[in-house]
């Protein structure tokens, strides 16, 4: 009998020899993607991918092994099948996170898959030989070939996509967006086509440029913006100027296109609108000279009204950026600019990409383009304060006014764009989701930064409902003033670290958060009823009621007449030297221990006939 099984012994001696040279040739790649917590994108079914490959390689050669053990056993030898199959000793990343582009760890693992892609279908030949000349199945080492081959053709995808990021300016520090999408775009997912769109715009498609900002503003999609920043990175510089060039509106409306780019794309698109509509204004105004009433001469004079509308928005925008660069203050930054309708902007003092602290401020009832001043000094006002809390902390301040506010005008009474309901805010909530998605793609990994949005008034309903569509991503914390509520019980709804609540006892507008109201149509006339009871008010639990769980910091009150409120008390949160914006500002820089609290009213002792109440909310505030 050992004389018959001499031939098999041999062979399955190879294969197992075979097996402990390459049963490990994907270990060092599922190391290095382990080790250096690149997640996102591609990066993890990238990963996955890797792991599934690994596991066949091994099973084939653990099947290799078993057939020849079989026939040993098959002609009355004494044979036990090898334990070929190894676990995967792997380190986990020693930064706590995600740790950048480390050019030598990528060269070296793209080198591994190169290696692995030379061997694997070497050693499919010699173990198809190893199984034929003892008359086995060849399918194992069709499939260890198999594997080769497709580490062959991952290497190099990969290799092409690190040749263009090394030749970015930062490529060392390539963030987790342009990691997990540029280099690892290829395992992508891709339900809804965007990179079909992207590739399309690439080539100079407009069309399907406009297509990807209509998708941002749904903010139904997490990763686009960090899809849409790895796509412009691996663009060469003379595509990116043809779309600058043929959209700077859109280019500068891009979420996950970098800062710099932006402003310069939305300063250039200003120049040219405003080029255009001196030229209409000189002709239209030419032709209305020539007219002697009539119809003609009423529409000439309402299109005159509309393009002196539209100057006025560019100008106030103009006069906000001019508050940039001034009293110590970084350039301003546009971010994002339509003139249509009531108008769309965002401007940053100090760019966000490079910032330790980025606070985003959305503002309430009655902001439009054309009086976006006011705001733009508030968010100047908080970098003043930031910075000065902070001088060692890089600060950017950003207004965000990217959706339609409510006015108080006669579209109060209509329910689609009252203030007493959400719809505005709901239709708000995407552009905001998918804004803040921007500034997480395009920063530059300099560290860990703090995200900070700060809702005032409606802006705040906004804010809470965006929050909650982007729970542990969309920022560490959230600033509520003046705030009618967040579409949120309680603060631990709205999924970041940190909620703080600033508001005036004399505020009207916060205690709306008091009121049952509901946006609720006249089921014939389509006028809002204000007044229907709708649980705890119209926007969810009143951010101010301790029982919501929120940090409530003191806000120095303001003179009020007989009723106890005063409307000025709504707008008086950034007043200089004030307490509220002296607490935003160690907030905003993390200086958590330098807030000043509320102090927490503690429950009514029992009487003596009746038993302590159990308590329904915790008294002790979120926070560090």
């Amino acid at each position: 009998m050992a004389g018959e099984t001499t031939g098999l012994e041999e062979a399955l001696s190879r294969v197992v020899r075979l097996a402990g040279d390459h049963i490990g040739a994907l270990d060092s790649t599922l190391r290095h993607m382990a080790a250096h917590a690149w997640v996102g994108g591609g990066a993890t079914p990238f990963t996955q991918a890797t792991q599934d490959q690994r596991t066949r390689l091994q099973r084939a050669l653990e099947t290799a092994a078993a057939q020849i053990v079989e026939r040993i056993r098959a002609q009355g030898g004494n044979a036990t099948a090898p334990s070929l199959a190894t676990a995967l000793p792997v380190s986990t990343s020693t930064r706590g996170g995600f740790s950048g582009m480390d050019v030598g760890v990528m060269t070296r693992m793209v080198a591994d898959l190169e290696r692995a892609g030379h061997d694997l279908p070497a050693a499919g030949s010699r173990l198809s030989a190893a199984l034929g000349s003892v008359c086995v199945s060849p399918v194992p080492a069709q499939q260890v070939a198999a594997v080769g081959t497709w580490a062959t053709g991952q290497a190099a995808d990969l290799r092409r996509r690190l040749t263009v990021l090394q030749q970015r300016p930062d490529g060392a520090m390539a963030n987790a967006a342009l990691l997990g999408f540029g280099l690892f775009g290829g395992f992508a997912p891709d339900p809804d086509g965007v990179g079909g769109l992207l590739a399309a715009a690439a080539n100079g498609d407009t069309a399907a440029l406009k297509k990807v900002v209509e998708a941002q503003n749904t903010g139904k999609d997490p990763t686009l913006a960090a899809r849409v920043h790895a796509w412009w990175q691996m663009l060469d510089p003379a595509a990116r100027q043809r779309l600058i060039d043929a959209e700077p509106r859109l280019v500068g409306s891009l979420n996950g296109v970098p800062a710099a780019t932006r402003d310069s794309a939305n300063r250039a698109y200003l120049g040219m609108r405003k080029s255009v509509i001196d030229k209409q204004l000189a002709e239209l105004r030419e032709m209305t000279e020539n007219m002697k009433g009539g119809a003609w001469q009423s529409r000439l004079l309402f299109d005159l009204d509309a393009l002196e509308e539209e100057l006025r928005k560019i100008a106030a925008i103009e006069k906000s950026l001019a508050l940039g660069g001034i009293e110590g203050r970084p350039p301003a930054l546009l971010l994002q600019v339509d003139v249509a309708g009531l108008g769309k902007a965002a401007i940053s003092f100090g760019d966000p990409d490079k910032a330790d602290s980025v606070v985003t401020s959305v503002p309430g009832t009655g902001s439009t383009l054309e009086g976006i001043g006011g705001d733009a000094k508030r968010a100047a006002m908080l970098w003043d304060q930031s910075s000065s809390s902070s001088p060692d902390t890089k600060v950017a301040s950003i207004v965000w006014l990217g959706y339609k506010a409510p006015q108080l005008d006669a579209s109060v009474l209509w329910a689609d764009s009252s203030v007493a309901s959400p719809k505005l805010a709901e239709d708000g909530a995407g552009p905001l989701a998918g804004f803040l998605d921007g500034l997480h793609a395009t920063h530059q990994p300099t560290g860990t930064p703090r995200f900070t949005v700060l809702g005032h008034s409606y802006g705040s309903v906004v804010t809470g409902i965006a929050a909650q569509s982007r729970k542990g991503t969309f920022a560490d914390q959230l600033i509520l003033l003046g705030s009618p509520g967040t579409m949120a019980a309680k603060a631990s709804d709205l999924g970041v670290k940190h909620v703080w609540v600033g508001e005036s006892p004399q505020d009207p507008i916060a205690d709306l958060g008091h009121l049952g109201m509901s946006g609720v149509r006249h089921p014939i006339s389509g006028i809002l009823h204000p007044w229907l009871p709708n649980g705890e008010g119209p926007f969810g639990t009143d951010p101010s009621n301790i029982a919501f769980g929120a940090n409530r910091f003191v806000v120095d009150p303001t003179p009020a007449g007989w009723t106890g409120y005063s409307f000025d008390a709504h707008s008086s949160y950034w007043i200089r030297r004030s307490s509220s914006l002296r607490n935003m500002g160690f907030i905003i820089t993390g200086r958590y221990d330098s807030v000043t609290l509320l102090p927490t009213p503690k429950p009514p002792p029992p009487s003596p006939s009746q038993p302590m109440p159990t308590p329904h909310f915790s008294p002790t505030p979120t926070g560090d």
